[in-house]
């Protein structure tokens, strides 16, 4: 059985499980979000040949002693009984479960897309450091939540400057966004958290690569065409192509892959106006279906032939 981490509202999950299904594959979507209400957990340790599972009140079995392969598409918090009213009793139930599925995930011996400990590491500054060290260009960068320092910084590039967060808040979307004189009115939260502040990197075009174990479908987004020349997620009616990157562009990103312990990601590069391939950021749970249907790239069924075997890469 092939097992993906993610709700069955999740369109990537749906469209891969259907492919999966097509090769004749057994695949079960696991979503984590229902397990504390309507879900049993069981987990043995010490019991030979006895695998850890997972009963759904609706009858379905999860039995990790089948799973050959793990997508850890994305992961939806556990929606707890709301008849648990306090908050520390919520965080604890919360972490029980946690702590249990970790222990699964983590022992499990099959082939995994990005397990846990890969998406961990693939944090945005070790991205960029790891980026920069495979030879990638990346702008200059400052993390900071300290107002002087990013004076400095602001002073050095003459405010051509963006900004954006190193996590996505589960509770709305964040782009990243030029800085603006009228940012500094909240330049006394900044001490809060620290944030990404970057030279501003222009060019006529982004591109989003995406990874799929060794296999490489860049598109380029004309950007200079479109609305947002800032953030291409946010325009998806700019020209959008199959791209072919340079091949030391391709072999960077491989190795920068293999470094952070990845074999699935998407990636976003900016070309500048002398065709030099800028680097942004990696998204181990990044989307990949509206640059398949604009581009007609086969992206799902390279992620549905990663699952099944046909890449031995874990």
């Amino acid at each position: 059985m092939i097992l993906v981490v993610s709700s069955p509202h999740d369109v990537h999950a749906r469209v891969v499980e259907d492919r999966l299904r097509r090769r004749g594959k057994p695949v079960a979507i696991l979503d984590m979000s229902t397990l504390a209400a309507d879900e049993f957990l069981s987990y043995p340790i010490g019991h030979a040949g006895v695998a850890p599972r997972i009963n759904a009140a609706d009858g379905r079995v999860v039995d990790f002693g089948d799973v050959e392969a793990i997508w850890y598409r994305r992961f939806h918090e556990l929606a707890i009984p709301p008849d648990v009213g306090d908050a520390d009793d919520r965080a604890f139930v919360r972490h029980e479960w946690q702590d249990a599925l970790n222990g699964i995930f983590l022992g499990l011996k099959c082939r995994s897309i990005n397990p846990l400990l890969g998406q961990l590491a693939a944090t945005k500054p070790r991205q960029l450091e790891l980026a920069r060290r495979t030879g990638l260009r990346v702008p200059e960068t400052l993390i900071t939540n300290d107002p002087d320092r990013l004076e400095g910084f602001l002073e050095r590039h003459r405010g051509r400057v963006v900004h954006k967060t190193m996590s996505a808040p589960a509770n709305h979307f964040v782009d990243t966004r030029r800085w603006a004189d009228a940012d500094r009115a909240a330049l006394p939260d900044l001490p809060l958290a620290p944030t990404i502040f970057q030279e501003e990197i222009t060019g006529p075009s982004d591109v989003r690569v995406t990874v799929v174990g060794g296999q490489v479908f860049a598109a380029r987004i004309d950007t200079a065409e479109g609305r947002s020349d800032l953030d291409s997620r946010l325009d998806l009616d700019a020209p959008c192509h199959p791209h072919a990157l340079p091949p030391e562009v391709r072999e960077r990103l491989l190795g920068l892959m293999r470094a952070l312990g990845l074999c699935f990601g998407t990636v976003d590069l900016k070309i500048t106006e002398q065709g030099e391939h800028v680097f942004f950021e990696v998204n181990p749970q990044g989307q990949f279906l509206y640059i398949e249907i604009l581009t007609g790239l086969g992206i799902s069924a390279a992620m549905a032939g990663l699952l099944a075997g046909d890449q031995r890469r874990s």
